[in-house]
């Protein structure tokens, strides 16, 4: 029944052309990095090969070339600055999307004149809504490995692809949590435009306000994966700087610049422990959205006016 529930869900998504938004949106900024970090690529390769030659008519040794020191896979970079930001807010809509219908429509009602355990529901929902992210993502990991090989002129080695692997893991996983606020939304308002609403304000508090609250950020500082924090000598930041192990946005960025290799190596330990909040952020709202499942009204076939 969990499985019925979920495919019918990925078809009334492609049926609302969600899914084909999702993924034209996703390919296009994944194109968008790529096409980004191949012209950087192109425009420092040509200067660098300029003063190549000017250095060798004047009998000068030449340096290194700069992108044989670059890590492979930071021409990708933008990569999570876009996901935070356009990925997280799709992933509100797709969750939104997944339940407001059968509220609005009354579908809640047909369903459950059958013998469907609300659990079973739930269940189905995020899988469904799991799964349409899971196919949008391996989709833009194709088109992530096409561009290096455009950008670098071979083709990524087996060590590359893992690390290109385990960066949309942890991309699902932050983007199914706010998939589960877009649902959670749903399932604790009366009215459709306050559901929406209010999963965005979630996001708004995750992506900007918290990271400028506990890291010193300014809002557009909070998109950029290698800002340097603000200085923590304020009372307040070294207030709010405990807080930063909770600022999953944060946690984000700093997780996959290390699988990128962007950022200042640390230890995977390290790492790992970044990814556990939004882990348990995941796990405690899905298991909200079950609770709510089970307590919901599903008697109503519209939200209130």
């Amino acid at each position: 029944m969990i499985l019925a529930i979920a495919v019918q869900q990925v078809q009334s998504l492609r049926r609302q052309k969600l899914f084909v938004g999702l993924l034209a949106v996703l390919m296009v900024m994944t194109a968008l990095a790529g096409l980004i970090g191949w012209s950087s690529h192109q425009t420092i390769l040509r200067v660098y090969n300029e003063a190549v030659q000017l250095l060798k008519a004047e009998g000068k040794p030449a340096p290194p070339n700069p992108f044989l020191l670059k890590p492979t896979l930071s021409l990708l970079s933008n990569m999570a600055i876009y996901i935070p930001l356009i990925g997280a807010l799709l992933a509100v809509v797709l969750g939104h999307l997944s339940l407001v219908d059968d509220q609005s429509e009354g579908l809640g009602r047909l369903i459950f004149s059958r013998r469907v355990s609300r659990s079973s529901y739930g269940l189905g929902k995020m899988l469904g809504a799991g799964a349409t992210l899971a196919v949008v993502l391996v989709a833009s990991l194709v088109v992530s490995a096409v561009s290096l090989v455009v950008a670098n002129g071979k083709a990524p080695t087996p060590s590359d692809l893992g690390s290109l692997a385990l960066f949309y893991a942890v991309s699902w996983l932050y983007l199914m949590l706010f998939c589960l606020v877009g649902m959670v939304g749903v399932l604790v308002n009366r009215r459709r435009a306050m559901a929406l609403l209010t999963a965005l304000g979630v996001w708004l508090v995750l992506t900007f306000a918290l990271p400028q609250i506990t890291s010193g950020l300014r809002p557009t500082e909070s998109l950029n994966p290698i800002s340097s924090p603000a200085s923590l000598t304020q009372t307040f930041f070294k207030v709010t700087a405990k807080g930063r192990a909770v600022s999953v946005s944060e946690q984000y960025k700093n997780v996959t610049g290390q699988i990128l290799s962007t950022a200042s190596p640390e230890p995977w330990t390290t790492t790992i422990w970044r990814v556990v909040p939004t882990a348990l952020l995941v796990v405690g709202l899905g298991l909200l959205t079950i609770g709510l499942v089970a307590r919901h009204d599903y008697s109503r076939g519209t939200f209130d006016e």
